[in-house]
């Protein structure tokens, strides 16, 4: 760090330093939960919290995903309304084996499982029938990328999956664009109520607080990297995201 940085702005300097050698995974969560632990949670994870280089990351990593995005609803009418009927019937599949769990039972697979995959089915099979009318759909989800999966034995996910880091950083997030402008929004909350960490954030929600910290304390020590996560940024607990951004 220049030394004459640190005389004439300390603070700017320090955060700086601070987030030029920590991991920005590491600093998003370790700051959520001091959110979480201080009743500031209404405070949003934003561009100011993280470098230009960063910032520039996430500008490429959705440009990408856009522009793959718009390749698949730009396609031949006749392949999109094919492949929306067939997510159609694959959703109407779901909902009779959600019916055939619930009849028998069965706790394999939940029935809210398959509920779930067919009400994504049918959204997605609609985004394709619009985008066979020419209209194209402007928000859209980043898919997991390695968020949260236990990747070796320890318990340690490795983030070998993104280079930039954003999609293990925020996980499955959201972003609205301007086709015109190439303006986005990434926007969504930095919580642990996913589908990699549901149940074991539901279990934490369920426990008095004392057996709460207790537990995710315990399961820390014992290999679990997320569980202070998974225990207190869940729910209200949550912190939004904001962070704005331009693809051309």
């Amino acid at each position: 760090m220049p030394l004459n940085n640190l005389l004439s702005d300390p603070v700017n300097a320090l955060t700086d330093a601070y987030r030029n050698s920590v991991d920005m995974r590491k600093r998003l969560y370790g700051e959520s939960l001091l959110k979480s632990f201080t009743g500031r949670t209404d405070v949003p994870v934003s561009n100011s919290d993280f470098t230009p280089s960063e910032l520039a990351n996430l500008d490429s990593l959705i440009k990408q995903h856009y522009q793959q995005k718009m390749a698949y609803f730009t396609r031949p009418k006749a392949e999109l309304l094919q492949d929306a009927a067939q997510l159609e019937q694959n959703a109407q599949d779901d909902i009779r084996r959600s019916n055939r769990e619930q009849k028998n039972g069965l706790t394999l697979i939940t029935p809210e499982r398959f509920q779930n995959r067919a009400r994504l089915q049918l959204t997605q099979a609609q985004q394709l029938r619009d985008a066979a009318q020419g209209k194209l759909p402007t928000d859209f989800t980043f898919d997991y990328m390695g968020y949260g999966e236990r990747t070796d034995r320890s318990g340690v996910n490795s983030f070998s999956n993104d280079p930039l880091g954003w999609a293990q950083t925020l996980g499955r997030f959201r972003y609205k664009i301007d086709p015109a402008t190439g303006a986005y929004e990434a926007y969504d909350k930095y919580d642990f109520n996913n589908e990699v960490h549901k149940y074991e954030a539901e279990k934490y929600a369920d426990m008095p607080p004392p057996a709460r910290l207790a537990n995710a304390l315990i399961n820390t020590l014992f290999g679990d990297p997320y569980a202070l996560g998974e225990a207190y940024l869940t729910g209200s607990k949550s912190v939004p995201i904001s962070i704005k951004g331009r693809v051309k």
